[in-house]
């Protein structure tokens, strides 16, 4: 059956965090708490709360107020054993980092991609695990046009993997879940929990992270994707 409809990923899927996460991160918590932290640990606290907060929200079903994300920027200081108020410096964080579109780029294959699709009739939709100021980024970078839903973790009090993130997406379409091809870089939250709904899926892997062994769809440019799609 034909695909109608791209699903993408927002934050290091369309968004790049500039100039990269760890560097951002490292500065702001310089200016917020005084510490110096290396880029070893940082990527070290920063990827053990990705693996944590992804399984969690996997088993989440949307009945607690607080989402598993929702205390990532508190953990990450508790991590680093920052001896303030890690609440309040995490929300202070999480505010001069990741909800200001400022500290983004919009990657150079995106705006391309989204007008090829576009001009061949593909419906295009949006699946993050972020909060209403997303909203803002389609703005700041003029692509919300091409975009006929954004579907926010926030909103629905759900998040990627769940499936019920994904089955909410589906239903906004009308389409069956076959008709429908996710693309994201998170190898669990993305592209397996596509799968599991029964969604197309492709893995986004710009750094080349992920080990090909030939049993993963996956590309490192958005441009790529239209070998899936038989373009």
């Amino acid at each position: 059956m034909r695909i109608k409809v791209i699903f993408f990923d927002a934050i290091d899927t369309l968004f790049k965090p500039y100039p990269d996460k760890m560097t951002l991160y490292r500065k702001k918590i310089k200016e917020i708490t005084g510490m110096e932290i290396s880029e070893t640990k940082m990527k070290e606290v920063w990827d053990e709360i990705v693996m944590d907060t992804e399984e969690a929200a996997a088993r989440d079903l949307g009945k607690n107020k607080l989402l598993a994300w929702d205390r990532f920027n508190q953990r990450i200081l508790l991590l680093l054993e920052y001896q303030g108020d890690s609440a309040l410096a995490g929300n202070q964080l999480l505010f001069e980092t990741w909800r200001n579109p400022n500290n983004f780029r919009l990657f150079d294959d995106v705006l391309p991609t989204l007008k090829k699709l576009t001009s061949l009739g593909y419906t295009i939709s949006c699946i993050s695990n972020e909060d209403k100021s997303l909203y803002d980024f389609f703005e700041h970078f003029a692509i919300k046009k091409y975009f006929n839903h954004i579907v926010i973790s926030d909103e629905i009090k759900i998040e990627k993997p769940n499936p019920l993130i994904f089955l909410k997406a589906i239903e906004l379409e009308a389409i069956r879940a076959n008709q429908g091809l996710h693309v994201g870089d998170s190898l669990k939250s993305d592209y397996f929990g596509a799968l599991e709904v029964g969604l197309h899926a492709v893995l986004l892997d710009r750094e080349e992270k992920f080990q090909d062994n030939g049993d993963i769809a996956k590309i490192n440019n958005l441009s790529e994707i239209f070998n899936f799609l038989g373009e």
